[in-house]
């Protein structure tokens, strides 16, 4: 089960305001797809604040779209004041019926304890013959940086603690879209790799993502200098290749509402 509390506290993080670069990069998978949509785009939502990226684009090319901006904690404070801001309740998700054009996310609808139940929500929000989208974190993402701390974990603890939460098998997000009658569900699987001369520089990437475990059982300390060097040692050992490299892998799913 989520904790909701921290993982409220993750995203309470300004994040209007920096803008991830790996988000941004996923964000032009989503872009590419929104090129060539052919529908009025009146009422917009976005699910997840991660990026600007998107939202800048939809701005550019529909700048009539209402674009509702909506995330677990939102601080309105410096925020631009023509841009609708919605706080949610990924447990209890609560949408307007019928109300919108496109709704789209980036990594962010894999944190709900209930995705199908949250889907059913997402499809009654939407108008006829329009369109969702959302990134969600393949099964393998990052798989370097689990297996490294996995490998730490044992050294230290002689167990292995649950470092990243747990996404959606690409079979069960197809059941879960045809079973609620989406129209025409697709999954699009990418993948890219990042290098980095620094490895604490990897890290900084990733912590910025808050891709931190959320869930009631996480491990309560915090990992001192010395877990960190372990893991760089593992790291380097298994996946150094004149840089250290990172791959990330997502699943791009789209559906219509006919």
């Amino acid at each position: 089960m989520i904790n909701k509390k921290y993982l409220k506290l993750l995203r309470s993080t300004n994040r209007f305001q920096v803008d991830n670069f790996i988000y941004n990069i996923i964000a032009k998978r989503i872009v590419d797809s929104l090129e060539l949509l052919k529908i009025n785009l009146n009422q917009v939502l976005e699910l997840g604040i991660n990026e600007n990226k998107t939202y800048n684009y939809l701005k550019t090319k529909f700048p009539e779209s209402k674009i509702h901006r909506a995330d677990l904690c939102v601080s309105k404070k410096n925020m631009d004041k023509k841009i609708n801001f919605l706080e949610i309740d990924l447990d209890n998700l609560v949408l307007k019926n019928e109300f919108y054009n496109l709704v789209y996310s980036n990594c962010f609808l894999h944190l709900a304890d209930d995705f199908e139940k949250n889907l059913r929500v997402i499809l009654n929000s939407l108008r006829s013959d329009s369109f969702f989208i959302a990134a969600i974190p393949d099964k393998e993402n990052m798989f370097q940086v689990l297996n490294s701390m996995y490998e730490t974990d044992l050294y230290f603890y002689k167990g292995a603690y649950r470092r990243t939460n747990p996404t959606i098998e690409i079979e069960n997000i197809l059941s879960v879209l045809k079973n609620l009658k989406f129209d025409t569900p697709s999954i699009y699987s990418d993948s890219f790799s990042i290098n980095y001369s620094i490895f604490k520089n990897l890290l900084i990437d990733i912590k910025n993502m808050n891709l931190s475990y959320c869930h009631m059982d996480k491990k309560r300390k915090f990992e001192y200098k010395r877990y960190f060097n372990k893991l760089e040692e593992f790291y380097h050992k298994k996946y150094f290749k004149k840089e250290y490299y990172l791959d990330v892998k997502i699943n791009i799913i789209s559906a219509w509402k006919k």
